[in-house]
C-alpha cells in the first residue's frame, strides 16, 4: 500500500477557508446574510458598514393564520371556531439598525467563524483606522451580542426597527396578522391579531441595552422573547438578563459560548485535495454542519429556514416539511457525532402527538399516529388538496422514528431505545390498520402518494407508491429488531415480520426505471424534482436491491433521468440531488454520486454561507444537513446486518464499506470523528488515491486499524466487545 502523505496546502486550505466563510462584499439581500444562531435565537448579518441591518429571529415566532376551519376539523375538540386553515407563517422578529460614518472605507471583509459562531465585518477608513463589528447569538446567555471596535472613534447609533414589508405576501401577512406594534429605539413589541388552538403566541418583545467599554469599543446586547396568551410582558426578566450580560461583557460571554460551539464543530473534520474546488467542498461541508448546529435546540429542529428569517412571510411558511426537507436537514445528527440532537427531534414529535394520533383515527380509522407532510406549529395535516394529496402519504411518522431508531443504532443506548419503542409500536399498529392486500397477494397501500409526483397522464393519488412501501419495509424491520433487543412483544414481532415479508417487492418499470409505483398502469414520470422512490437507498443498502442486477441497473437509469431533468432547471430542489446522490453511494457508483455533489456545490450555496432550495436562490437549510451526510456516505457506509437483511436479528454484526463512492478526482484527504452504527467512532479515515487507512474506536474502548483499497468491506461483530 502507498504511504499516505498529505500536501501542506490541505491544512492551509482548511485553516484559511474551511473553518470560516469569507466574503468581500456585503449581502445583496437578506438571503445572502452571514448567520449566527444558538438553537433558539438567530441573527442574519447583511454586513454593511454604514446603515447596517441585522435581522433578528426566534425559533417560536409563527404568525397565527386565520381562516375557515376545514370540514374535518369542525368537531375537533381542540379547535377554536372558524379560525384555522393553513400553516402559521414563520417570521423575523425585527431589525437591529446600526448607523455610522466611515469615510473612504477599504479592505472590506465579511466572515463567519464556525468555531466561535461570530459574524465579523471589518474595514478601514481613509486614514487606515480599523473598524470591526462582531455579532454572535450567545449560547448560555441566550442573547444576541454585538461588539464594535472603531479606531476612528465615530459614534454609531444602535436602534431596533420593524422589518419593512416587501412584496404582496409580506404585506398580506402583516395586514392580516398584526394587531399592534410598539417601536422604540431600545424596545420593540409586536402583538398578533389572530389566534388558533395550536399556537400559544400572542406576540413577542425585543429589548436592547448598550454599554461603552471605552472610546473605541461599544457593546450591545439584545433579548427576544415570545409573549404567550395571557402574558402582559417579559420586559423585567429581559432587562435583568441583559444587565447581567452587559456586566459580564462580550469577551467573557463569548469565551463560554465559543467553547460549546467549538466542541460541537470539532467532533468531525474533513480535508480534501485533488479537485479544483476542494476548498469550496470543505467549506460547504463545514458551513452545513455549522448551520444545523446553530439551529437545533430544546424541542426545536430546523424548519425550512433553520431558525432565521428576514421577512414577514417566509417561502412555504418555513414549514417543517416531513416528506423530504426535514429528514434531509437532520440526516447528519448521528453521523456527525451529535446524537444528542435527537432529543430535540423527539421533543418536537411528542409536542404534536395529540393531533398526529387524531389524524390517524380521523383519516383512516387507524391506531397509532401519522406525521403530516407539511406543518408548522401543529401536528395536523395542512396543504393537502387534489393536486397534492399529502394525506395519502403514509410514511412521515415512520421516517422520523427511523431517524430516532438510528440514534440507537449509532449509540447502542438501550435507555434511549426504551424511550422511543412505545412510539415505534404505535406506528407498527398504524401499518397493521392501513396496509391492504393487493391483487397479487402482497401487502401495499391504496390509496397512496409519492411526494410530490404522480404517474404520467394520471391523477396524483396513486396505488402502492414505492416510497410508502419502502418506508414500511425499513420501519417494520426496525421495530422487530427493537422488540427483540428489549425482549418484549414476541407475538407482535412475529406478526410484524410476516407483514414485512409480504410487502410488495421492488420492481423495474416497463421502461427500465426503478418503479415509483408498484401497481400496474402507473407510468414513469421522471420530469420531477424528488427521488422519493429511491428511499430504500438513502440510509441503507438492502440486499433485495443490491443482489438484483436488474434493480441496480434500474436505479442507475433513474438517477440519470432525474438528474438530466434537474441539471438544466434553476427552479429545482436541492434535496432531490442529495436523494439521488445517496442512492448512487449505496450501489457504489462514484461517478453518479459526484455528479450530484457537483451540482449541490456549484448551485446551492448562497453568499454568506446559507444553503438554498433553488439555484443561488430561496434560502433553505435542508441540504445544510444533507450535504455533509452525502459526503460521509461517499467515504464510508456502516450497515447493521443479519441473515442478509437489517432488522431480522443481527446478533451485533455490522458491515463497514470504505470509500464506496469516492470521486476519482479526490486524490487524498481525510475525514475524522464520524459516528458509525454499532457505536463505532471513525477516529480517522485517510486515503491516497484508492488506498486507505482507517482507525476505529469501539464502544468498549478497543481501537482497530483497517487498511485496504476503495470498496473494501469489513465485517465487525459487537457483543460486549470487538
Amino acid at each position: 500500500m502507498k504511504k499516505i502523505v498529505f500536501v501542506l496546502s490541505v491544512a492551509a486550505f482548511y485553516a484559511a477557508y474551511g473553518a470560516e466563510w469569507i466574503e468581500n462584499s456585503p449581502a445583496a439581500n437578506w438571503q445572502e446574510s452571514s448567520l449566527t444562531g444558538n438553537g433558539t435565537i438567530g441573527a442574519m448579518v447583511e454586513g454593511r458598514i454604514e446603515n447596517e441591518s441585522i435581522h433578528l429571529s426566534h425559533c417560536k415566532l409563527y404568525l397565527p393564520e386565520p381562516g375557515d376551519t376545514p370540514p374535518a376539523l369542525v368537531n375537533h375538540p381542540r379547535r377554536n371556531p372558524g379560525d384555522y386553515n393553513n400553516r402559521d407563517g414563520f417570521m423575523a422578529a425585527c431589525d437591529l439598525k446600526i448607523s455610522m460614518r466611515l469615510g473612504g472605507a477599504s479592505g472590506y471583509s465579511r466572515r463567519t467563524d464556525f468555531d466561535t459562531g461570530e459574524c465579523i465585518v471589518s474595514a478601514k477608513d481613509g486614514k487606515g483606522r480599523r473598524y470591526e463589528r462582531r455579532v454572535v447569538a450567545l449560547r448560555g446567555a441566550n442573547v444576541i451580542a454585538v461588539k464594535t471596535t472603531d479606531e476612528s472613534k465615530s459614534d454609531a447609533v444602535f436602534a431596533l426597527a420593524g422589518i419593512e414589508p416587501s412584496g404582496r405576501a409580506d404585506i398580506a401577512a402583516f395586514s392580516k396578522g398584526i394587531r399592534r406594534i410598539v417601536s422604540e429605539p431600545e424596545y420593540y413589541r409586536c402583538e398578533f391579531r389572530n389566534e388558533n388552538p395550536w399556537n400559544k403566541l400572542a406576540g413577542y418583545e425585543v429589548l436592547l441595552t448598550q454599554r461603552r467599554r471605552d472610546a473605541e469599543c461599544a457593546e450591545v446586547f439584545v433579548a427576544i422573547e415570545p409573549l404567550l396568551k395571557g402574558q402582559n410582558s417579559n420586559r423585567a426578566a429581559m432587562e435583568a438578563r441583559l444587565a447581567a450580560a452587559a456586566e459580564k461583557g462580550y469577551d467573557a460571554l463569548l469565551a463560554e459560548s465559543a467553547a460549546q460551539q467549538k466542541e460541537l464543530m470539532d467532533r468531525v473534520s474533513f480535508e480534501l485535495e485533488g479537485p479544483k474546488n476542494a476548498a469550496e467542498i470543505v467549506r460547504n461541508f463545514n458551513s452545513g454542519r455549522y448551520n444545523i448546529i446553530s439551529s437545533v435546540g430544546g424541542d426545536h429542529v430546523p424548519n425550512l429556514q433553520g431558525l432565521w428569517a428576514g421577512t414577514w412571510s417566509a417561502p412555504w411558511f418555513a414549514s417543517f416539511t416531513v416528506n423530504g426537507n426535514l429528514p434531509c436537514a437532520i440526516s447528519f445528527f448521528c453521523r456527525g457525532n451529535t446524537p444528542e440532537f435527537n432529543e430535540s427531534l423527539l421533543g418536537w414529535i411528542e409536542a404534536r402527538l395529540p393531533e398526529m394520533r387524531d389524524a390517524a383515527k380521523r383519516h383512516f380509522g387507524a391506531r397509532g399516529f401519522r406525521a403530516a407532510a407539511q406543518t408548522t406549529v401543529a401536528g395536523v395535516e395542512t396543504d393537502s388538496n387534489a393536486n397534492y394529496p399529502h394525506v395519502y402519504w403514509h410514511g412521515g411518522a415512520a421516517w422520523l422514528l427511523s431517524r430516532l431508531y438510528d440514534g440507537y443504532r449509532h449509540t447502542l443506548d438501550e435507555m434511549w431505545l426504551k424511550r422511543i419503542y412505545p412510539l415505534m409500536k404505535e406506528i407498527a399498529q398504524y401499518y397493521e390498520d392501513v396496509l391492504v392486500e393487493m391483487p397479487d397477494g402482497t401487502l401495499g397501500f391504496n390509496p397512496s402518494y409519492s411526494p410530490e409526483n404522480w404517474p404520467t397522464g394520471k391523477r396524483p393519488t396513486s396505488v402502492n407508491a414505492t416510497m410508502d412501501n419502502a418506508i414500511a419495509k425499513q420501519f417494520l424491520g426496525e421495530v422487530v429488531h427493537a422488540a427483540e433487543t428489549l425482549g418484549v412483544d414476541a407475538e407482535d414481532r412475529g406478526k410484524w415480520s410476516e407483514m414485512r415479508a409480504r410487502l410488495t417487492p421492488y420492481q423495474v418499470s416497463e421502461n427500465g426505471f426503478f418503479a415509483e409505483w408498484l401497481a400496474p398502469g402507473q407510468p414513469d414520470n421522471n420530469e420531477h424534482r424528488h427521488a422519493s422512490h429511491l428511499y430504500a437507498l438513502y440510509d441503507d443498502a438492502p440486499a433485495e436491491i443490491l443482489t438484483n442486477a436488474a434493480l441496480v441497473a434500474a436505479v442507475k437509469k433513474t438517477i440519470d433521468a432525474r438528474m438530466d431533468f434537474n441539471e438544466n432547471r434553476s427552479r429545482t430542489m436541492a434535496f432531490g440531488y442529495v436523494q439521488n446522490g445517496l442512492a448512487a453511494c449505496k450501489i457504489g457508483d462514484a461517478a453518479r454520486a459526484a455528479r450530484c455533489l457537483k451540482l449541490l456545490t456549484e448551485k446551492n450555496w448562497l453568499k454568506g454561507g446559507g444553503s438554498c432550495h433553488d439555484w443561488k436562490n430561496c434560502f433553505n437549510t435542508d441540504i445544510s444537513g444533507g450535504y455533509p451526510y452525502l459526503i460521509s456516505e461517499m467515504l464510508v457506509h456502516s450497515e447493521e446486518v443479519g441473515n442478509g437483511e437489517r432488522g431480522t436479528g443481527n446478533g451485533g454484526r455490522y458491515l463497514l464499506r470504505f470509500l464506496p463512492a469516492k470521486s476519482k478526482d479526490w486524490k487524498s484527504g481525510s475525514i475524522k470523528g464520524l459516528l458509525l452504527r454499532g457505536g463505532i467512532v471513525l477516529e480517522s479515515l485517510e486515503w491516497q488515491d484508492d488506498d486507505f487507512s482507517a482507525i476505529l474506536r469501539f464502544p468498549d474502548g478497543t481501537v482497530k486499524r483497517v487498511n485496504g483499497k476503495a470498496g473494501t468491506q469489513t465485517g465487525i461483530f459487537i457483543d460486549g466487545g470487538v
